[in-house]
C-alpha cells in the first residue's frame, strides 16, 4: 500500500486525463518544491482504443517523464465511475493515505460520464475524508481546496496558471499515451481525441488560456469556494 504524503494529489478518470488537463501546473508546482502524486481512477480497460495492459505501460512512461512521487490506479471500473458507497470509500482512503493540501480533479459537468463521475465522487469523498464517523481506513484528513480542471468542455475558469515553461514536457508526457491518439496505421475506431487535428486544438485551447493572463500557454481551473484575500495589493501584484 502506497502511503506517500504529498502536497498535491491529482485524481483523473483515465490514464491520460491528468497529462492532458493539468500536468503543466503539476510540473510547475513540483519545481516550486511541492510533492505531487497522481491517481488514475480506472485502467481505461473499456476504452475504444488500446488495452488495459498497454495503457498501464503508457502511464508508467508518462510518469517517468513527469517525475512525480507516485502514480497509482484505483481500478474503479471504466465506464462505470459513479458516486457510490464502495467507490467513495476508495477515494476517502486514498486521500487519507496521501494527506494532500490540494486536490485536483475533473469538473463535474463534462461530455464524458466517467469525468463527471470522478468530479462528483471526489467532491463527496473530500468531505467524508474529514468525518470521523465515516467508516474507512486511515486517519481523518481534510485538504484545503478542491480544484477542478477542464476536459472535454470548457467552463469559465476563475484562475489560470502559466505553464509556458512546462508545456513541452506536458506534451511529451501526454503523447506517451500513444494508443489514444492519431495513428495513420491504426485500424481501431476513431475517437474525439484520435483525430489528426487533436494536438492543434489542444494547443489552441492552452494558448487561449494563456491569452487570458498575457502568457503563451496556461491551464485554467475552477474553485467553487470564495477566495479570502488579506492583502489585495500583494495578491494582485505578485
Amino acid at each position: 500500500m502506497n502511503n506517500t504524503i504529498v502536497d498535491v494529489l491529482a485524481i483523473g478518470a483515465h490514464p491520460d486525463d491528468i497529462e492532458l488537463c493539468c500536468a503543466g501546473t503539476l510540473l510547475r508546482l513540483q519545481d516550486l518544491g511541492y510533492k505531487i502524486g497522481i491517481v488514475d481512477a480506472t485502467r481505461g480497460e473499456k476504452g475504444t482504443r488500446g488495452t488495459a495492459e498497454g495503457r498501464a505501460l503508457e502511464a508508467q512512461k508518462a510518469l517517468e517523464i513527469m517525475g512525480f512521487e507516485f502514480r497509482e490506479n484505483l481500478d474503479l471500473g471504466d465506464q462505470h465511475v459513479q458516486d457510490t458507497p464502495d467507490r467513495r470509500v476508495k477515494i476517502v482512503e486514498c486521500i487519507r493515505r496521501h494527506k494532500p493540501k490540494l486536490v485536483f480533479t475533473h469538473h463535474p459537468i463534462d461530455r464524458h460520464p466517467d469525468h463527471e463521475g470522478v468530479g462528483k465522487l471526489v467532491k463527496h469523498a473530500m468531505f467524508l475524508s474529514g468525518a470521523a464517523s465515516f467508516e474507512a481506513q486511515g486517519e481523518i484528513h481534510v485538504p484545503h481546496r478542491l480544484i477542478y480542471w477542464m476536459a472535454s468542455w470548457v467552463h469559465e475558469p476563475n484562475f489560470y496558471v502559466d505553464i509556458t515553461a512546462y508545456n513541452d514536457r506536458k506534451l511529451e508526457a501526454a503523447k506517451m499515451h500513444g494508443s489514444q491518439f492519431y495513428n495513420p496505421d491504426s485500424d481501431e475506431p476513431p475517437t474525439s481525441i484520435s483525430n489528426a487535428d487533436f494536438w492543434e486544438k489542444h494547443d489552441i485551447r492552452h494558448r487561449w488560456f494563456g491569452q487570458q493572463i498575457n502568457v503563451k500557454y496556461a491551464e485554467g481551473f475552477y474553485v467553487r469556494e470564495k477566495f479570502k484575500v488579506d492583502d489585495p495589493v500583494a495578491f494582485f501584484t505578485l
